[in-house]
């Protein structure tokens, strides 16, 4: 099966002036930010509820804390919920030297050792799904199961020069972060959800910061080769949960249906969701969910 990691051709009409001026919004932030000092730099987080679990949520490339805000508030009632901005991103420092799946899995596993967390369970979207494969295969008696959204775990096939030239034209300069988000919006092919521009607004805002498009390229770049090597030590109480719609991939029940066969997990398939399963259908995600620790 082909994944088209990134349909880069949506970007080309970003390129005109039209879309290098627009009104920032500044969203309110309803939960106080946390930092976690790692040897280059913070990693910004929130913390909701207070519970025997401990629930990290990690999202994709380019998004940030808050697009689990909804999900969180619901897992937040019984349990001690952690929502993260990945490195470079959100309010996170864009003062490190790399960005990618397996930097992402080492900041959290510092977080997880230095916080001496148990009963850990880990919900990750898009890239980060591989940040926690490679986390459960490293902490595995901490780490009691993972919930990966539109998944991507592995490389399917080498990253082309010419889509590597792509990924530099459409997110160097300028039009970068208006060209992030068209992509952005595309995501959410069918039902978008009625706050869909005010996410937008909050994105192409933090993207403009210094540094913030350069970690975006970065983790477009990188390979998920030592992630994918640790499948099978991060396998048992698994759930893939896939948008039928998603429009990263050429055909996601096939790959949520790898996944879930490499990693011994379940498979849901959303219908006619994109590649935001927690964002479109947040009570139905968080039901989903429960069903990791609710069986064990």
């Amino acid at each position: 099966m082909k994944i088209t990691y990134h349909k880069m051709i949506l970007f080309f009409p970003f390129f005109f002036p039209y879309f290098l001026w627009g009104k920032d919004l500044t969203p309110e932030l309803t939960a106080k930010t946390f930092y976690f000092q790692t040897n280059e730099g913070r990693v910004a987080y929130t913390k909701k509820g207070k519970g025997k679990l401990n629930l990290i949520l990690l999202p994709g490339i380019g998004d940030r804390k808050e697009s689990y805000v909804d999900l969180a508030r619901i897992l937040a009632k019984e349990n001690s919920v952690y929502r993260f901005d990945l490195r470079g991103l959100g309010e996170s420092d864009s003062s490190f030297s790399s960005y990618g799946p397996k930097e992402t899995a080492e900041d959290i596993l510092a977080f997880i050792r230095e916080k001496d967390l148990k009963n850990v369970y880990i919900i990750a979207n898009s890239m980060t799904a591989a940040s926690a494969v490679y986390i459960r295969s490293k902490e595995k008696t901490r780490v009691l199961g993972l919930a990966l959204s539109g998944p991507f775990v592995r490389d399917i096939e080498p990253m082309s020069f010419g889509m590597k030239a792509l990924i530099h034209l459409a997110f160097r300069g300028p039009w970068g972060p208006s060209a992030w988000v068209s992509f952005y919006e595309s995501l959410f092919p069918v039902h978008p959800p009625k706050d869909l521009k005010e996410r937008s607004e909050t994105l192409k805002m933090n993207l403009k910061e210094e540094g913030r498009m350069s970690a975006v390229r970065s983790m477009l770049l990188a390979p998920k080769t030592e992630c994918e090597e640790n499948l099978p030590q991060a396998s048992g109480n698994v759930l893939v949960v896939m948008g039928s719609k998603d429009p990263d991939f050429d055909s996601p029940k096939e790959e949520a249906e790898w996944i879930a066969k490499t990693l011994d997990g379940s498979v849901k398939i959303y219908e006619d969701v994109g590649h935001y399963p927690f964002v479109e259908e947040p009570s139905r995600f968080a039901s989903d969910v429960e069903l990791l620790w609710q069986k064990k």
